[in-house]
């Protein structure tokens, strides 16, 4: 377990990592759109990743294997054993991930930077040290499909599965060798990290007895998982699905309206329990469905 010193010293090397002084969570002039600089804040509050100055993230410069590392670490909390005084910034995250089951080589270069396929692995990698999770097992394909390896893609096909890789990519080249820029690996790493605690509070909601419902909020902050299929009229099918905290809840889709970008946006809610019954808290699944055109990139509604 790190001491007070070895944390301390990781988080200043962090900070030299991602080429910057920690600052405080704000919004960086050159990260672009709200949802980008949604995800960046919170993963900057969570002592994740910081900026590159005070006011820049550069989202779109590559990001080095060291630096992935060191990301992955953070954002799963991994511990390791105790590295000598002396060596270079990243040993410590080197260590606690390779302790965790990452497949870091042995032959790790500073300044090379990850590549998009090799950062999946890692992330797929530090997801499942911390448990299983429900996925929707549908087979995705890209543009570049057969450029991806064979070890990459069981990683990322999960990872789209799960949500984490965002399903709007699905159908678009992958770029598997190509290096991953710092807004997509932290997009990637703020859905992993929202998807694991998502699930941490659900499990954590189950006992034995019957406990007071949740409310309204709370239910709102289970985010569906995702599901595409097409239909045999070339449509597509969207199903979302949820854990639910007993089987009292249900899951439905309230509208889907279709803008001029071609995208189709979901919006759903929590059916609550009916007045007065009384139910086993048991985590349940909870299916909805809906058929949108071809062509339709179906999203969530905020």
């Amino acid at each position: 377990m790190w001491n007070s010193k070895k944390k301390a010293a990781a988080l200043l090397a962090l900070s030299c990592a991602l080429a910057g002084s920690g600052v405080a969570a704000a919004a960086f002039s050159d990260v672009q759109g709200s949802n980008n600089q949604s995800i960046v804040s919170s993963l900057q509050e969570k002592g994740i990743i910081n900026g590159v100055t005070a006011t820049q993230f550069k989202p779109n410069q590559q990001l080095t294997q060291p630096q992935a590392i060191q990301m992955l670490v953070n954002a799963f909390d991994m511990k390791g054993p105790e590295t000598a005084s002396g060596q270079v910034w990243y040993t410590q995250a080197v260590a606690a991930a390779r302790a965790n089951g990452l497949s870091i080589p042995a032959n790790l270069k500073a300044s090379e930077p990850v590549t998009r396929e090799q950062f999946a692995i890692w992330l797929h990698q530090a997801i499942d040290k911390t448990g299983q999770y429900p996925a929707t097992m549908m087979m995705v394909v890209f543009q570049d499909q057969k450029s991806i390896s064979k070890e990459a893609s069981n990683a990322i096909q999960n990872l789209v599965n799960m949500n984490v890789i965002p399903r709007s990519s699905v159908g678009q080249e992958f770029k598997p060798k190509a290096a991953i820029t710092r807004m997509d690996a932290a997009t990637w790493v703020y859905s992993a990290v929202e998807m694991v605690e998502r699930h941490k509070q659900l499990q954590s909601g189950d006992d034995t007895s019957t406990s007071p419902q949740p409310s309204e909020g709370e239910q709102m902050g289970t985010t569906p998982e995702m599901g595409i299929s097409s239909t045999a009229d070339g449509k597509q099918k969207v199903t979302l699905h949820v854990e639910l905290p007993n089987p009292g809840y249900n899951l439905k889709i309230d509208n889907v309206k279709l803008t001029d970008d071609k995208r189709a946006i979901i919006s759903y809610s929590l059916q609550q329990p009916e007045p007065g019954m009384m139910y086993p808290q048991v985590i349940t699944e909870g299916t909805a469905a809906t058929i949108i055109p071809a062509g339709y990139t179906p999203e969530l509604a905020k």
